[in-house]
């Protein structure tokens, strides 16, 4: 895989924003416009590394710069991006909020066909028994090379909480250049994206919303997993905003 990844790899854990973020990155990276976005194939224009479709000869035949991406641990990834020859976007969401969106989609596919209740659901989360391994370890791998040059680590909640700044962080990132009035518009028609994201009738009410999960947690539950947070967590610097 080595000779693979020459360009920008974004990343983040299932239903960490993977799909918004794929959209803004090629926005942002394009110069494209949000309604291009939505009569095209985007999973075709940024294949996911290690799914067996497209596969690797898919990703050879991308034209440079290309954008994959992952939601493989930090540890599993290519050494090209170890070693900062190709560049890293990883996304984290505060993950109450994530383990509600995760478990809502484990409900609607017919393949994953989850049953469970959610307070289950949430246990084997906490537990590390969930696809792509530990929520905790995996956000704290990539925390460690948050200073990295070749790595962008941005949080869910902040393109909700500010928008703009998170625009110009890719914006530099990426290398691309947008005058004042270039930026501005970038970020109405990442605006424009978002709500098409989060509002989506294909979705769950409020699914992209930051707070979802206070919907569904009991007091007790809320409890149980602030304990394992802090036991997972508790060396860790990393901060999320759990409501806004």
């Amino acid at each position: 895989i080595r000779a693979v990844i020459q360009s920008v790899l974004f990343h983040c854990l299932v239903h960490a924003g993977t799909g918004l973020l794929q959209e803004v990155v090629y926005l942002v990276s394009q110069g494209a416009d949000p309604d291009e976005i939505g009569l095209m194939n985007i999973d075709e224009q940024l294949p996911v590394l290690e799914y067996p479709q497209p596969g690797l000869d898919i990703i050879k035949e991308l034209t440079s710069p290309r954008l994959i991406k992952s939601h493989l641990p930090y540890r599993f990834l290519p050494s090209d991006l170890h070693n900062g020859n190709s560049k890293v976007i990883y996304m984290a969401r505060n993950p109450k909020d994530l383990v509600v969106s995760y478990y809502q989609f484990h409900r609607s596919l017919r393949t994953m066909s989850y049953r469970g209740t959610f307070q289950e659901f949430c246990r084997r989360f906490m537990n590390d028994k969930l696809g792509y391994g530990s929520w905790f370890e995996h956000v704290q791998e990539f925390w460690e090379h948050h200073m990295d040059a070749n790595v962008l680590f941005l949080k869910y909640e902040d393109m909700h909480k500010d928008l703009a700044t998170m625009v110009e962080q890719l914006v530099r990132f990426l290398g691309v250049s947008y005058d004042k009035a270039q930026l501005e518009s970038m970020v109405e028609h990442c605006h424009q994206l978002i709500d098409q994201c989060c509002n989506a009738e294909a979705l769950p009410v409020g699914r992209g919303r930051v707070g979802l999960w206070k919907d569904i947690f009991t007091v007790s539950m809320n409890e149980k997993f602030d304990l394992v947070y802090k036991q997972k967590m508790g060396k860790c610097d990393l901060t999320f905003d759990f409501y806004l």
